[in-house]
């Protein structure tokens, strides 16, 4: 992370929204621009790709004791994607930094037109000290809302934009030989550089096989990080300064790409080797 030129990093909702309120996390989104902001600092660029808009905007649905039908679900992220924005647009502000907020879907990224301009308007949003706070555009997108997942975007986005590095901030500390939960002696892989039948079972037991993206989707964002030439970090984030921590060696699963990979174009950055 150290040495990365442009990183990605991915937000999950249970992060930045109480699971049973959906109410922000003011406190630790604060000490989360804190450590983008110093990246900032040392000529690190940074995208974030944020998850959320659905959890905040659910509370007006609080009342109902079903899970909320599509409809109810584009309703709640049009309503929680401008609560997201003004949170991070205040946590960034505070740092004389401005929020360029920049939705997108796959159907985007797959065409040729659309995603050069959303390449470049990234590229503008870093040359003017706004940081890029992507999010599916989760009212008009009803496929990503039932199958989607932001891993994969910002996977995507990593590729588009010739990214270094992605990292997955979640729920866990990164991948497992099986669920701790369920088997003590489950250990956590520390490294991947080939994605193997082996390495996939091991997501299908993963602690995070409940969440909205899961571990399998992660390994999914891994093989397009990965076929980019771009290093592929998954740590637990609810812990204060989660990048720091990171940095100063906590548990995390990195995945490195290959150096003769499909697209590979730069090495590994010199902090996830271990």
């Amino acid at each position: 992370m150290l040495s990365a030129r442009r990183l990605i990093l991915k937000i999950g909702s249970a992060l930045i929204a109480d699971s049973e309120t959906g109410e922000i996390r003011s406190h630790w989104l604060e000490e989360l621009i804190e450590d983008v902001v110093r990246f900032f600092e040392r000529r690190q660029q940074v995208i974030i790709v944020t998850s959320g808009a659905v959890a905040v905007g659910s509370s007006h649905f609080n009342q109902l004791d079903r899970p909320l039908r599509i409809e109810e679900k584009q309703t709640a992220a049009a309503i929680g994607q401008v609560r997201l924005m003004l949170a991070y647009e205040q946590s960034l502000k505070r740092h004389g930094f401005s929020l360029g907020q920049v939705l997108l879907t796959g159907e985007d990224i797959d065409n040729q037109h659309r995603r050069l301009n959303a390449r470049s308007t990234l590229q503008q949003l870093l040359k003017v000290r706004a940081v890029p706070v992507i999010n599916e555009n989760d009212t008009t997108a009803t496929a990503e809302i039932c199958f989607g997942d932001n891993d994969r975007l910002a996977a995507r986005v990593a590729e588009m934009v010739n990214a270094d590095a992605l990292i997955l901030l979640s729920n866990v500390d990164g991948l497992f030989t099986g669920d701790p939960y369920d088997k003590p002696l489950a250990r956590l892989v520390k490294e991947v550089r080939c994605i193997t039948p082996e390495i996939e079972a091991m997501a299908a037991h993963s602690p995070a096989r409940h969440s909205a993206g899961g571990m399998i989707t992660k390994l999914m964002a891994a093989r397009i990080a990965m076929d980019a030439g771009c290093a592929m970090v998954i740590a637990k984030g609810n812990k204060p300064y989660p990048l720091a921590a990171i940095e100063n060696g906590g548990p995390s699963t990195c995945f490195i790409p290959l150096a003769n990979g499909r697209v590979s174009r730069a090495p590994v950055p010199t902090a996830y080797r271990r």
